[in-house]
């Protein structure tokens, strides 16, 4: 996988994936940071890695049956969000 700028073709980054082109849409970036805002700290891009740590520690704790539901709950939310990213994080490109 590389980013690349080609020439005239697109106003904005692209990904080439496999000879296939795809913008990289910064928009739905923005999108997810700001809904992830909404349930957990983001001070520092550590926040995130934080995060999936909390959220493997939580279903480790979970499967004990002794970890109430709303305790995980930010991180079910944060794991929403990442599909909802993954979704649309990349499109393909459309050459003129």
């Amino acid at each position: 996988m590389e980013l690349e700028k080609p020439e005239s073709t697109f106003d904005q980054d692209v990904l080439k994936i496999d000879d296939t082109l795809y913008t990289v849409n910064v928009q739905e970036i923005e999108v997810f940071i700001e809904q992830c805002r909404r349930f957990m700290p983001l001070q520092s891009n550590n926040d995130f890695e934080l995060m999936t740590q909390e959220i493997s520690d939580s279903l480790v704790e979970f499967t004990r049956g002794d970890v109430p539901m709303e305790q995980i709950r930010p991180q079910l939310l944060f794991l929403r969000e990442i599909g909802f990213l993954l979704k649309g994080f990349l499109t393909p490109a459309e050459e003129d």
